[in-house]
């Protein structure tokens, strides 16, 4: 329970390989313990004992054919993230497997053919079946084994180890229960090998937070690479000195936004997590209110912040507004142009819309060719990692763009 504790805590960096894992942690634990109450009623004939042993011993048969496609379904997620997305469905023969042996073990409790739990409360193997179900569990384990070994390039070594220790164990148990039906080593060895799984997942997530540290940091250095673009900075110092000459008082304000601008930027040099959504709020003014004074009234902007209580990363709305002024307005010279900045709460997210009337594009190029989108690619992925939520957009060609923030609580 501590373990299916601590993967419910960590499940963030992988939410469906942790579900995956927590169901098979949880019927081990349900394994071990109705192993254990029918080791220790096995041999009593008193009362019901020999009841309570008949249908635990039904329990830990059920139990152990269960955890085969719960974990083949967790060897395929790892495989599937581990590959970009190969997504492998032999874990449906598992679940055939396992369906064909519950309708098999169910008609054993109805009309014993394979096992049966005599008057004494003994375990008794029943000939010619007495077999059947350690075949059927052997094949559905070394169906998993086979898949995960050709598969074994892309898993982690200590993925690699485990969901090999993993498979074999079992199958080794199965060979010693066909000779020694009496020993537990097969729940023994089920047990174990699912804690061998739960130390490489806790593996995994040390690694999992070493490379969020290391890709932030490359973000961040990317993001500031991007905000310090030398053709903004040119052209804003170029609206400076025509203001000094035109317009002194213009051209003290445009400073001051200038400044306050770029001090943002330096500021994200030392802030390592994400801010509220009113400071970035008041990066994106200072950013537009110099943007607006180079296209005079070809640029109008629209505030409708309804929510303010929670945090985004720092540039990522700023990316946004920069994106729609740069490809959504400036790129189309369109006219009468609108930007249109909102936030909202709908249900347990807290959402960022930045939208703009311009010339629009079609998402499937920008699905194509997202790695050459630098501050899409950044953006999405800072708010994947930094907050747990996502970035959708929205646009069509001659109908502007709509791009969303959805921070889940």
């Amino acid at each position: 329970m501590i373990a299916t504790l601590t993967i419910l805590l960590t499940r963030h960096f992988d939410r469906s390989g942790s579900r995956k894992l927590m169901f098979t942690m949880i019927c081990s634990a349900a394994l071990m313990i109705c192993d254990a109450v029918s080791i220790f009623f096995r041999g009593n004939p008193a009362g019901n004992a020999p009841l309570i042993e008949k249908w635990s011993t039904f329990a830990v048969y059920f139990l152990s054919f269960l955890i085969i496609p719960l974990s083949a379904q967790y060897v395929s997620q790892i495989i599937y993230k581990r590959s970009d997305g190969l997504r492998l469905y032999w874990e449906l023969i598992e679940w055939g497997i396992f369906i064909f042996s519950a309708i098999l073990l169910i008609i054993n409790q109805i009309h014993p053919f394979i096992y049966d739990i005599d008057d004494m409360g003994r375990y008794v193997r029943i000939p010619y079946f007495f077999w059947l179900l350690s075949f059927i569990g052997f094949t559905g384990i070394l169906t998993t084994l086979a898949v995960a070994l050709v598969y074994s390039k892309y898993m982690l070594a200590i993925e690699r180890v485990a969901v090999i220790s993993f498979l074999t164990l079992p199958l080794i148990g199965i060979v010693i229960k066909l000779f020694n039906p009496e020993t537990p080593f097969v729940t023994i060895a089920i047990v174990i090998s699912v804690i061998i799984l739960f130390v490489s997942y806790e593996a995994s997530y040390v690694q999992f937070l070493v490379e969020k540290e290391k890709k932030l940091s490359e973000e961040k250095l990317k993001l500031v690479n991007q905000q310090m673009k030398p053709h903004f900075i040119f052209n804003t110092l170029t609206l400076i000195r025509y203001q000094c000459l035109t317009a002194p008082n213009d051209a003290a304000e445009t400073v001051s936004e200038f400044s306050n601008y770029l001090r943002s930027i330096t500021d994200y040099l030392t802030e390592k997590d994400c801010i509220s959504v009113e400071a970035e709020l008041d990066i994106i003014k200072n950013y537009l209110q110099i943007q607006s004074k180079r296209f005079g009234e070809g640029i109008k902007l629209e505030y409708d912040i309804e929510e303010t209580d929670f945090d985004v990363p720092p540039f990522s709305v700023q990316t946004l507004v920069e994106n729609a002024v740069q490809h959504g307005l400036k790129s189309g010279q369109k006219d009468n142009g609108i930007i249109r900045i909102s936030t909202k709460k709908d249900g347990e997210n807290r959402i960022v819309i930045v939208e703009d009337n311009g010339v629009g594009f079609d998402t499937n190029e920008l699905k194509n060719n997202e790695k050459g989108s630098v501050g899409i690619t950044n953006t999405r992925n800072r708010v994947e990692i930094m907050c747990k939520g996502e970035l959708k957009i929205e646009s069509e060609p001659g109908k502007g763009t709509k791009a969303a923030i959805i921070i889940p609580e």
